[in-house]
């Protein structure tokens, strides 16, 4: 849609007030109030100075701006009163004004099938940028080039502190697993010392193995090997 018709005002025309600056007009949210000059915006209209002395200027609501803000599009109305559509929908509230008036229904109507035809475009980008033929392209790409090393502090600063989803997780073990290769300093468990699970406690096969107590227990239970269970011996005076 091109921006004048975005922007067309339906129910004017609409005429600054006849005015002189320091005379006074009749705001219909104020009462009477002096005015202090008239804005440089496509439609001239009074204004006085915020509180405050910040230099900003406040629109006096009036008028045919009143007219306009209750039937004419936020859109519009912004861009003829040069304001923010913040504004007009503050003037708006203070009016009691519908937040869908006449002309913000008739411009969502012109609006609608370009706004649907852009919706339907993205959603094919989308799709298109998560696709596997795409991804299959990009590794290809990049297969076999070596990661640059600010590339590789970027990526790490970025991943401190976050934490993987349990899909993301079980996708990396399955990837290492095809691979063969383990966590960085962890060795892999022998024959021999697997088969000494259950044999004896967890804390003589973490001497026997150089690991830890937790790393023993873990793969007991991972396993499901029972633990060894102690038992006093018989007394025979009993």
């Amino acid at each position: 849609m091109l921006e004048q018709e975005r922007v067309k005002l339906l129910f004017g025309p609409y005429r600054t007030p006849k005015c002189k600056v320091g005379r006074r007009l009749r705001c219909v949210m104020r009462g009477k109030i002096t005015v202090a000059g008239l804005s440089d915006a496509p439609i001239q209209w009074p204004y006085v100075p915020q509180p405050g002395g910040n230099g900003y200027r406040s629109l006096i609501p009036c008028g045919d701006l009143v007219r306009a803000v209750r039937r004419e599009s936020e859109t519009a109305v912004a861009h003829w009163w040069g304001v923010s559509r913040h504004t007009v929908l503050k003037w708006r509230k203070a009016l009691g004004v519908e937040k869908n008036t006449d002309g913000t229904r008739d411009l969502a109507s012109r609006w609608a099938p370009e706004r649907l035809l852009n919706e339907e475009t993205t959603r094919k980008r989308m799709e298109s940028l998560k696709s596997p033929e795409r991804a299959a392209k990009i590794g290809a790409a990049k297969r076999g080039i070596p990661t640059p090393d600010h590339v590789k502090e970027a990526i790490a600063r970025a991943k401190t502190g976050s934490k993987a989803t349990q899909q993301t997780r079980l996708k990396m073990s399955e990837a290492h697993k095809r691979r063969g290769t383990t966590p960085p300093g962890i060795p892999l468990w022998t024959k021999e010392e697997h088969a000494l699970l259950g044999t004896m406690p967890d804390k003589d096969v973490a001497e026997r193995t150089g690991r830890t107590l937790g790393a023993v227990q873990a793969r007991r239970y991972v396993f499901g090997v029972p633990n060894v269970i102690k038992r006093n011996p018989i007394n025979s005076d009993a």
